[in-house]
Parts: C-alpha cells; structure tokens; sequence
C-alpha cells in the first residue's frame, strides 16, 4: 500500500465512504494537482472531499478509467 493510498484510506474511513477505491481519489486529485507531495494535511483532506464528491457525481466507469490513465 502507497503512502497516499494509506492516508487516503484513513481519511475515506472518516468520511464513511470505506467503499470508494482509493486509486479512483488519488485519481481526482491529480487533475488538479500534478505532485501531492506539496499538500498539507489540511489541504490533502479537503482534496479528497472533493473527488469523493467528484467521483459522486461522474460515476465509478469514469473514475476508473481516470485512475487507468493515471497508470493507478
């Protein structure tokens, strides 16, 4: 498990959305962010309320073809 897909997994856990694929966030995030290494924590876990709401809203065939492209 990647450092991204643990804290992302943690903060999903907290939003009780345990059932959304982690790579399907780290996904959503990087559109908008190239590297997530910059983000604080703060930052980091608005970002993931954003693609939960992101993937919401496109559906899981997108956001898995959105995790592909990003080689996740």
């Amino acid at each position: 498990m990647s450092f991204y897909t643990r804290i992302i997994t943690e903060q999903l856990g907290k939003l009780n959305r345990a059932e959304i694929d982690p790579r399907h966030v780290e996904a959503y995030m990087r559109c908008q962010y190239h590297t997530l290494d910059h983000l604080d924590r703060r930052t980091f876990n608005r970002e993931v309320k954003v693609a939960v709401a992101c993937i919401d809203q496109d559906g899981l065939t997108e956001a898995e073809a959105l995790a592909q492209s990003y080689g996740l």
